[in-house]
C-alpha cells in the first residue's frame, strides 16, 4: 500500500519533494504535527513512515466500509467538536503499546483553506499527549493547498520536548500549541 501511494500520490498526482527527513529518524517515538490544508495531506507524510497512526476527524467513519478499511491502516477517529476523551486515550494507548511509532496530529483540526484562518482554531490534543508521554513533536510544513500535478514540499523540523508541567495549565497549553502552529509554518521561510 505504501508503494501505492508513493507512486499516485508523490510522483503521478503530486510531485512531492521532501525536505530534513533525518529529523523522522532521531526518536522512535514521536508526533508528526504538520498544518492541514489539503485532503491529501497524510497521504504526503504516509509513505516515509515506519509505524504511523493518524486521527482523523469522526465524519470520516460513518460510512462501515471506509471505517473498517481507516481502522486496518491505524486511523481512529476524533471528535472534534468536543474534548474526546476516548481519542485521546486511543493516542496515549499509541505509545503504550509500540517500542516505534508515531502519531499524526493535525494542530489544527482540520483543513484550513484561507490563509487568514492560518493560527484561528488551535488544539490542544498534540501538545497534551506530547507532555504528557514526554514524546518529541516533529512539526511539518506541507505546500498550502497544492494543485494536481504541482510541486509539493514537505519540510520536517526538528523534534522538540515540551515540558509534563503544561499539563497543569491551560493557558500555558493553549499558548504551546500556538507556538507548536507558528513553528510549522516558519519552515517555510
Amino acid at each position: 500500500m505504501k508503494k501505492f501511494i508513493k507512486i499516485l500520490f508523490c510522483k503521478i498526482l503530486f510531485r512531492v519533494h521532501y525536505y530534513n527527513t533525518e529529523n523522522l529518524q532521531k526518536y522512535d517515538r514521536f508526533l508528526i504535527c504538520p498544518n492541514h490544508s489539503s485532503i491529501f495531506d497524510p497521504f504526503f507524510i504516509y509513505p516515509l513512515s515506519q509505524n504511523l497512526s493518524i486521527m482523523a476527524k469522526s465524519e470520516i467513519f460513518k460510512n462501515k466500509f471506509i471505517a473498517k478499511i481507516l481502522k486496518h491502516y491505524n486511523v481512529f477517529p476524533v471528535d472534534r467538536k468536543k474534548v474526546d476523551i476516548k481519542s485521546l486515550l486511543h493516542s496515549l494507548n499509541v505509545f503504550k503499546k509500540q517500542n516505534h511509532c508515531e502519531l499524526l496530529i493535525f494542530p489544527e483540526g482540520g483543513v484550513i483553506k484561507n490563509k487568514e484562518d492560518i493560527g484561528k482554531k488551535v488544539h490542544n490534543g498534540a501538545t497534551f499527549v506530547a507532555a504528557k508521554l514526554n514524546v518529541p513533536i516533529v512539526p511539518v510544513f506541507i505546500t498550502r493547498r497544492p494543485k494536481l500535478f504541482s510541486k509539493v514540499k514537505v519540510i520536517f523540523g526538528s523534534p522538540y520536548f515540551l515540558e509534563k508541567s503544561l499539563l497543569k495549565d491551560k493557558s500555558k497549553l493553549k499558548k504551546e500549541s500556538h507556538i507548536l502552529i507558528n513553528n510549522i509554518y516558519n519552515l517555510n521561510h
